[in-house]
This record gives C-alpha cells, sequence and structure tokens, in this order.
C-alpha cells in the first residue's frame, strides 16, 4: 500500500512484511501528517497507516464525498488485506473509523476511538456554518490550531474551505440504526476535552458485542499527539504485538 493518486492512505515507514497494522483517521481538518510523531515511539513490524481525506495533500483536487459513509466506502475499497489490522480514529476519524469497521471485506482486529461520542449520542452543532473567524475559533478552543498558522491570507483560503467540508461531513452524519460491531471496542478520552464526557464515551460499549474498555488520559482535544511517549507506552499495552519490542516510555 503506497501513497499513489489512487490510494488513500499514506504510510511513512512502509513494512513489506508487517506484522501489525495501525490504520488511523485523523480530526476534522486533519493530515496525514497529525500523527506523524508516533513513528519514532512504534516498534519495528507495525506498519503505520494513515487516512488522506479529500482537498488536502495527495488530494488537494479531489472533492469531498456527500456523505461521511460514503468517505468511509472509499477507505473501506483500499484497505490493504492479509495483515492484521487496528483501526483508530481520533474526533471526527473515530465516526469514520466505526463506518469503515462496518464496511470492512476483512474484520479489523480492534477499533480504538478518540475524543468523539458514539453514532448514537451525536452531538448537534453548526460550526460547518459558521463564519471564517467562527470557524476559526472553533479549532482555537480546541487546542490544536496555532494561531500563526492562519495569519496568512494564502493559507486561511487554502485551508478554511477543506476544514469547513470536513465539518459539514461530521455534522450532517447520519449513522442510521445501530448494529453492534463483532470486535472490541476501546474509547480513550482526555480529561480536559470539551468535546466528549465519560459517560458518552463509556456509550461506545453500546456499538460492539465483543468487548468494551475506557481509557483516560490527562491533557486536551489533541493530548494523544502531545503526548506522543504516554499514548505509545499505553497503546502498546492493547494492540495484539506481544511478540514485538516496544520502545520504552520515559
Amino acid at each position: 500500500m503506497r501513497t499513489t493518486d489512487q490510494s488513500r492512505f499514506r504510510v511513512y515507514r512502509p513494512d513489506p512484511m508487517p506484522q501489525l497494522r495501525l490504520v488511523c483517521f485523523p480530526h476534522a481538518g486533519g493530515s496525514a501528517s497529525f500523527y506523524r510523531s508516533w513513528i519514532e515511539h512504534l516498534p519495528d513490524g507495525t506498519e503505520l497507516a494513515i487516512a488522506i481525506y479529500p482537498g488536502r495533500e495527495d488530494r488537494l483536487v479531489d472533492a469531498h464525498p456527500e456523505t461521511l459513509q460514503a468517505l468511509a466506502e472509499e477507505f473501506a475499497a483500499a484497505m490493504p488485506q492479509g495483515v492484521p489490522t487496528v483501526l483508530l480514529g481520533h474526533s471526527m476519524g473515530a465516526a469514520v473509523a466505526f463506518e469503515v469497521a462496518r464496511r470492512c471485506a476483512r474484520t479489523p482486529q480492534r477499533l480504538i476511538v478518540s475524543g468523539h461520542p458514539p453514532p448514537h449520542r451525536l452531538r448537534p452543532n453548526d460550526v460547518h456554518l459558521r463564519s471564517g473567524a467562527g470557524l476559526l475559533a472553533e479549532l482555537h478552543s480546541l487546542g490544536g490550531v496555532s494561531a500563526a498558522l492562519f495569519e496568512h491570507a494564502e493559507i486561511r483560503e487554502l485551508m478554511l474551505p477543506m476544514i469547513r467540508a470536513d465539518y459539514r461531513l461530521i455534522e450532517r452524519y447520519l449513522p442510521g440504526p445501530l448494529t453492534p460491531l463483532p470486535i472490541p471496542i476501546t474509547a480513550v478520552i482526555s480529561l480536559d476535552d470539551p468535546e466528549i464526557s465519560e459517560d458518552e464515551a463509556r456509550s461506545w460499549q453500546d456499538c460492539t458485542v465483543a468487548g468494551f474498555d475506557l481509557h483516560a488520559m490527562p491533557g486536551n482535544h489533541f493530548a494523544l499527539v502531545e503526548r506522543p511517549h504516554e499514548f505509545i507506552g499505553w497503546l502498546a499495552t492493547l494492540l495484539p504485538t506481544a511478540e514485538l519490542s516496544w520502545p520504552s516510555t520515559p
């Protein structure tokens, strides 16, 4: 699996014979580089594949689909086979990962969802209808956007339509009847994240018949990348990679 015009994923450290593939789906407005800091913390034998949403990076000219389900169908169809796979989605990516898991030809070993309520507990919102200033204010409130990034008009003009399109997908997401997945689900919450409560996170257990657990960590909405040693150290205890040598966390 490589990044080409036809691909939907970027692999920063491709492995010809990986023992495990961790497939990640970023937040609204996120790019493949969102998870790049994880590379140095992952062990040999684990391949990190990151979804590329339309309108950025190698898919800069690709139009957004009409629904989040249609986006998930793209990724499910492009999902590589033959290697044990774990899906991980953060914020909007949690919903995308859930819908991909619903559609995968080969069932993933686990779904990890972070920073977003489950499909039957979605919060109504209108971020995609706000002005550019309102959209930027929302991004700043989550703690994951540098103010300097949007000081230049060229960058704002390039990024805001893409971010708005992502928010439109998640805010118009209609998941339909809930059919629990036949795989374990782990929900992750950060203690200072305004986007999800512990009660909402625990409701992800309604989306599986194969086991559920909850992991809480300190930090804001983007703690999983701002604290990579801590997060990957915990992840090492969860993934089915006991035979691999995980880097120790300081």
